[in-house]
């Protein structure tokens, strides 16, 4: 007799049995019990469908599939899922109506969790980080949609601008966020984000954010607090000026293998930091040669079709019906050597700011703690990269302030909740994100159906991180 090695799909019976991602869901109610979210949004909603549940099945599905508040319905409707986290049969209008409520609240629900998380970490936490980023917006154009300065990859779409406050290292974990209009410029913006936190640090707290927030009246307000700051500064003259002075033998050597040296000038109400690194210096003549290498050839694909009389290409064209314009173009490569336009390309880009760099504080510190604090700041940086891809907060589709605020704040909470498990379970404190939540999201419940209409549920899919994140929820016994 032949023994079966391969499956065959011919004998595959239907069955009753039933499975759903359930690991981010567990790992969302548990963080919500841990900082009394779900208390707090109960009290919010007293008829209906608990709005602390609504709002933890929103965050457990933004940390897995991340898809729209529709799908979120679809999900939720599995009945595995309703019968796991007490709902009954509800619209997708209750999940629009609970982020509208939500987001009305945002304030008091991001001030509870970040009162409860200070008063368990309070007295260690010394330093924070502001960072402000865009977001496009497609909707109906509330106000606080505008046309500015995108980093969102989108400059000629509405956007709102969106500021985070983060705990520095070890706990790298954001407590506050502010919502602006797409125009609002980053000193502006600063002064609200500092002035929602500012009454939970403590005396001598170190402030560090990036140059475009470094105004005059910013820096002002936090030495009033009694305060330290530490930025990145806006290079001027004066400072090209120094640079083209710079002596390894007048600058302290903080690394002679990377040839990194330091300037330290100190002012009345400041000091500033003037860095070289012998590696940046390289990375940035080598992104200007490629430049210039790419303006080169640029020009000389044109100089052709010029000599050859070609129709001009289109991007040398107004792709627009109702403009008329003559276009006439030359270029200056008749006559001169490849070399010599090199040249005058590189003498073009070449600043003399090459490898060159300034920070400002009102702290004196010796110059590796200043630059090691102010390169610390890259964890607020990931952490948006992460709430934009990972997390999914981007593109905002929303048709109210309210819609648009409460569609933030599930995207901060999930990223919230993602910062405390690195804090708490050593083997994510290194992993990124999307391994955190697919870790979770493997996590299954199967619901199986006996003949007899009983019904067995089982969690399969268990690996070495989502039991040591579980365990450290309380989720798992240590055995």
């Amino acid at each position: 007799m032949t023994k079966q090695t391969n499956f065959r799909t011919s004998e595959i019976k239907p069955n009753a049995n039933i499975s759903v991602p359930i690991g981010n869901i567990l790992l969302t109610e548990a963080f919500f019990e841990l900082f009394g979210l779900s208390r707090l949004l109960n009290d919010l909603k007293t008829k209906g469908i608990d709005l602390g549940k609504l709002a933890e099945l929103m965050v457990a599905y933004k940390l897995g599939d991340n898809f729209s508040i529709l799908r979120c319905h679809e999900f939720a409707m599995r009945e595995p899922v309703r019968k796991h986290m007490g709902l009954p049969g509800f619209n997708v209008k209750t999940l629009y109506r609970a982020v509208e409520t939500m987001g009305e609240n945002r304030e008091l629900i991001i001030g509870h969790f970040r009162r409860t998380f200070m008063r368990m970490y309070g007295p260690e936490i010394t330093d924070m980080i502001f960072y402000w980023t865009s977001l496009v917006y497609f909707g109906s154009e509330p106000e606080l949609a505008a046309r500015g300065h995108s980093r969102d990859g989108q400059p000629e779409e509405c956007q709102v601008t969106i500021g985070i406050s983060q705990l520095a290292k070890p706990f790298c974990v954001p407590v506050r966020m502010t919502v602006m209009p797409g125009n609002t410029h980053d000193g502006k913006h600063m002064i609200r984000t500092y002035g929602q936190v500012k009454d939970v640090l403590s005396e001598g707290s170190m402030m560090v954010f990036d140059a475009g927030a470094s105004q005059k009246d910013v820096l002002d307000g936090i030495v009033n607090d009694r305060r330290h700051f530490l930025t990145r500064k806006q290079l001027n003259k004066s400072d090209d000026k120094l640079f083209a002075r710079f002596s390894t033998e007048e600058w302290e050597c903080l690394d002679k293998e990377k040839e990194e040296y330091c300037l330290k000038k100190a002012f009345p109400s400041r000091v500033n930091y003037y860095y070289f690194s012998g590696e940046l210096y390289e990375l940035e003549m080598k992104g200007i040669e490629k430049k210039i290498g790419k303006k080169l050839r640029e020009a000389k694909s044109l100089q052709e079709d010029l000599e050859k009389g070609k129709k001009m290409k289109k991007r040398y064209e107004i792709d627009n019906v109702l403009i008329k314009a003559d276009i006439y173009l030359q270029t200056k490569l008749s006559g001169i050597s490849d070399e010599e336009a090199l040249r005058i390309l590189r003498e073009k880009e070449v600043t003399g700011r090459e490898g060159f760099f300034c920070l400002v504080s009102d702290a004196d510190m010796e110059p590796l703690k200043a630059r090691s604090i102010y390169r610390d700041k890259d964890v607020i940086e990931k952490l948006f990269s992460s709430m934009k891809s990972d997390i999914g907060i981007r593109p905002i589709r929303a048709w109210t302030e309210n819609g648009v605020y409460g569609i933030l704040l599930i995207g901060f909470l999930a990223q919230a909740l993602v910062s405390v498990k690195r804090l708490f379970t050593k083997p994510a404190s290194s992993t990124a994100t999307k391994f955190i939540t697919d870790s979770m999201q493997k996590l299954t419940l199967t619901v199986e159906r006996g003949a007899d209409g009983r019904e067995r549920r089982i969690l399969s899919n268990f690996n070495p991180l989502n039991i040591s994140i579980m365990r450290s929820f309380g989720l798992l016994s240590e055995t």
